[in-house]
């Protein structure tokens, strides 16, 4: 997984090099958007990621006007539901949550030029797989509430195009280390976890310090479809609290 992350790392300033219409607030505003359509569709995790992914893959490849943004949204969940889900859903019920602002074959256009662009290349190993992994090496990280907080900070994380810089497995263990710190009041990354994964603390401190400081200072507002999503009971209500670490 390691091996595959380092290849599948996307340019995270591409918005400024490849995109002329397209900037960092609206594919914030997309993925948002995104994340709540996965809540209602109760889709699978990894669903969200390789759809994250591809948005991202494909913009650092081809510039698109703003008014496609929405489309490609649409036909994401269409191409990561049919790659991740036993069960996907059905195009007329994506067209249905995007208010049928798109036709049928401007959705499987797209699908087409989105597959032709990345030549199939639909996956890579997400921070959410590294995320499942890496819990299993604490005790303090193996923990539901520590991940599910973790895999809330997570979420946020997606949503600052700056942070595509960082390896996937990074960012799964600063949102480990941020969230024993906020609810265990510990350092999770000890040197037992160092040895095993590779990573020192001191390879992990500028993500860490650069995801703390963006959960802090993003507008709330930005987040309510996320707080809303992780205060509910099944991730244990983790979004009710405030950010302290």
């Amino acid at each position: 997984m390691e091996q595959e992350e380092v290849h599948a790392i996307n340019p995270h300033d591409y918005l400024s090099k490849v995109q002329t219409e397209v900037r960092d607030t609206q594919r914030a505003f997309l993925l948002e958007w995104i994340i709540d359509v996965h809540r209602k569709f109760k889709l699978r995790p990894e669903t969200l990621y390789v759809g994250q992914f591809i948005i991202d893959k494909f913009l650092s490849k081809k510039a698109i006007k703003n008014t496609q943004l929405h489309l490609l949204g649409v036909t994401t969940l269409l191409i990561s539901t049919k790659y991740e889900e036993i069960y996907p859903p059905d195009l007329r019920d994506l067209l249905a949550v995007s208010e049928n602002k798109f036709t049928k074959t401007q959705v499987l256009d797209m699908e087409k030029e989105i597959l032709y662009t990345l030549e199939y290349n639909l996956t890579a190993p997400s921070a959410y797989r590294f995320m499942e992994r890496f819990r299993k090496l604490s005790a303090h990280t193996d923990d539901n509430e520590v991940f599910f907080y973790a895999q809330f900070v997570l979420e946020i994380s997606l949503l600052e195009a700056s942070f595509l810089q960082f390896k996937t497995s990074y960012l799964s263990d600063a949102d480990l280390i941020l969230s024993t710190k906020q609810l265990k009041k510990v350092d999770c990354w000890n040197k037992e976890v160092q040895t095993i994964t590779g990573y020192s603390t001191q390879d992990l401190s500028e993500v860490v310090k650069e995801v703390r400081l963006f959960c802090h200072e993003i507008n709330p507002k930005f987040i309510s479809i996320l707080k809303y999503k992780f205060s509910k009971p099944e991730y244990m209500k983790v979004s009710n609290h405030e950010f302290k670490f």
